[in-house]
This record gives C-alpha cells, sequence and structure tokens, in this order.
C-alpha cells in the first residue's frame, strides 16, 4: 500500500495536476479570436466592432466606453438580424463578452 502513494505517485498526481489548471488558465485566453480569427490582442476599436458583428450575427450601430482607469469595457448597441437590439459589454483586448453567461452563450452558438 505504501508503494502506491510513494514519491513516484505523487510526483505524476501533481504534474497531472498542474496540466489541468495550466490547461484551464489558458482556455480563457485565447491567442485568437474565436469569430474572426484576428490575432489577440485586438488593438483598434474597429476590430472589437468586427468581432462583435461576427460574433452577434448583426450590425453595431453604437460604440462607447463604459467604466474608468484600467478596468474599461467597449458598451456595443448590435442590431440583430431579426431587428432586436442587444447591448453587450465586450474586453477591449479580446473582443469577448465580459459577462459570463453571454460568453457561454457565443461558444455554444460557435459550437465550441
Amino acid at each position: 500500500m505504501s508503494r502506491l502513494f510513494g514519491p513516484r505517485w505523487l510526483t505524476l498526481l501533481f504534474g497531472l495536476t498542474l496540466a489541468v489548471m495550466v490547461r484551464a488558465e489558458t482556455a480563457d485566453r485565447p491567442d485568437t479570436h474565436p469569430c474572426t480569427g484576428a490575432p489577440i490582442p485586438l488593438s483598434t476599436e474597429r476590430a472589437v466592432v468586427q468581432a462583435a458583428e461576427c460574433l452577434f450575427k448583426g450590425r453595431v450601430v453604437k460604440v462607447e466606453r463604459a467604466g474608468g482607469g484600467d478596468d474599461w469595457v467597449y458598451r456595443l448597441r448590435i442590431l440583430l438580424n431579426e431587428g432586436r437590439v442587444k447591448t453587450v459589454d465586450l474586453h477591449p483586448q479580446t473582443g469577448l463578452p465580459t459577462d459570463p453567461v453571454v460568453l457561454e452563450e457565443v461558444y455554444e452558438a460557435l459550437g465550441r
């Protein structure tokens, strides 16, 4: 029994745990935008608008900055194809929704 929980077993368990943690950390920060394929960080307001139009299949009709200091977001009003208007906050560097529920909906729509 002591052999089962010896140093090699603990090393293997630690390595697997670390690998899972690193994978979870990087999954939240992709290298490219999942819809447009543009490299992240997005560097312009126009790139964020293009990302939003791709994610929500609509047209951005208004862009403003919300928040202050280093903790701000793009607040976009998007005219969806079915005629509704959706307001969404996007992270300025990733072009992804800041609301986890909306982000999950986006990933489901993209089939991820």
